[in-house]
């Protein structure tokens, strides 16, 4: 799948402007605070995910513990592992991974950094 065919479940860390801008996209976005799940447990986020055949989408690294060393079932994780979290800088990169012709799967753990990709099936 491109990254325009995911499904999306954003953290709470995710910025309201982030998922608008996503929707704006045409992606498919279901945010946790709409949801009214902010302090809920990210194991309970990740499986939320997982049932509804989401990627979870963050700024925090402890998604990728969770599915990787702990084993809990993982649909897929965007970490967006970047030093500058200012809106602007995370448009600038998530338009440039839409241009991808990269192609997803089930289970995928994405790092993006500023200057590289890394999948982890």
């Amino acid at each position: 799948m491109k990254l325009s065919q995911l499904r999306i479940l954003t953290d709470e860390n995710i910025s309201p402007k982030m998922v608008s801008f996503l929707r704006q996209q045409g992606l498919d976005v279901l945010d946790v605070k709409e949801e009214t799940w902010q302090g809920k447990e990210d194991k309970y986020l990740l499986k939320q995910a997982y049932l509804a055949k989401r990627f979870v989408l963050t700024h925090d690294s402890d998604f990728g513990n969770l599915a990787i060393h702990q084993g809990h079932k993982c649909y897929g994780i965007i970490y967006l592992r970047l030093r500058s979290l200012k809106f602007q800088n995370i448009i600038r990169i998530f338009e440039n991974l839409l241009k991808l012709e990269q192609d997803f799967s089930v289970g995928n753990m994405i790092v993006v950094e500023e200057a590289r990709i890394r999948i982890r099936q």
